[in-house]
């Protein structure tokens, strides 16, 4: 249980890290699309904190249950806005700490209460497929959505939310190739000259959705950080817990629990809708002010945001 909380803390802080130095990026580069975070320093950055948390993150799977270590995601959604108001010397609003107090509680509340009867055992092929097949669906029904709202808020929570489904599933699936390589002492296990096809499937999704959970996840943090974050770190668990059940972990359904979850999830949704809104009448009120000039290449002068400018990421390269 120790390693499951040190190696779930420090990913969930590292990972903490990693999204202010993607908020940093989605806001300070200049070029449009995937040619313009190349040449930034402060995504590259981004990507290796990324790196280092999902090691740290299938370290902690290896040890403990997948909702467990979830839950010890939603430290990220408390450091992320601290790290960054803190290297921005811009303190955070009270709206943005109620908004922020209302999520962690909403998420917490969610996993605390379900406990699962789920065993330790990978799933079978059936049941990799179906996740798979859920997946794919709910993936492609929020990108969807993000489209069609296109720019502005709400297409930011949607991608944010897309980005939740992928990292959710992507944590599901490397804990599937984690069981299957490892016996009970936490040693690899012999293959006896064969290839263990569900471990090496499982890892070939993960290297999929994972990147995939990273673009999306850059998409959403052009709206803001605390917003974006705080769906993501909702959406991450919930959808976890549905792949939790599609392998066969069962949870109580008596009515007192689901009262106790509903009351949670609507104080998580309430919680994004506060930041929400904070982080819109933030840019609205702060947008004639805070506006300076930037030289691009190819001459001439370019309006960027101040915060851009001195991003909390930029402070780290």
């Amino acid at each position: 249980m120790m390693a499951v909380l040190l190696l779930g803390t420090v990913s969930a802080l590292v990972y903490a890290a990693a999204a202010v130095a993607q908020r940093g990026a989605a806001a300070r580069t200049a070029l449009p699309g995937a040619r313009g975070y190349r040449r930034s320093g402060i995504w590259w950055t981004s990507l290796l904190l990324n790196a280092l948390g999902a090691l740290l993150h299938t370290a902690a799977l290896r040890y403990g249950s997948l909702v467990a270590v979830q839950m010890l995601g939603v430290l990220t959604l408390v450091a992320a806005p601290v790290l960054s108001a803190a290297l921005l010397r811009s303190p955070m609003s009270a709206e943005q700490w109620r908004g922020t107090a209302l999520t962690v509680a909403g998420v917490a509340g969610l996993l605390v209460l379900p406990r699962s009867a789920g065993s330790d055992r990978a799933p079978d092929t059936g049941a990799l497929l179906g996740a798979v097949l859920l997946t794919a669906g709910v993936l492609g029904v929020t990108t969807a959505a993000a489209g069609v709202t296109r720019r502005g808020p709400a297409s930011s929570l949607w991608y944010a939310a897309a980005a939740g489904v992928a990292f959710a599933a992507a944590s599901a699936l490397a804990q599937v190739a984690v069981l299957e390589l490892a016996d009970g002492d936490g040693l690899l296990r012999r293959s006896g000259g064969g290839l263990p096809w569900p471990a090496v499937l499982a890892g070939a999704g993960v290297l999929c959705l994972a990147p995939a959970g990273l673009a999306l996840c850059q998409l959403g943090y052009r709206g803001g950080l605390e917003a974006p974050l705080a769906t993501v770190t909702l959406v991450n668990p919930v959808f976890a817990t549905l792949i939790g059940v599609v392998f066969g972990d069962r949870y109580p359904t008596d009515p007192g629990t689901a009262l106790a979850a509903l009351v949670a999830a609507v104080a998580a949704g309430r919680g994004v809708c506060v930041l929400a809104r904070a982080e819109a009448r933030e840019g609205d009120s702060g947008e004639p002010q805070q506006r300076e000039p930037g030289r691009v290449r190819g001459g001439g002068l370019r309006e960027i945001p101040a915060p851009a400018a001195e991003s909390a990421a930029g402070h780290c390269t």
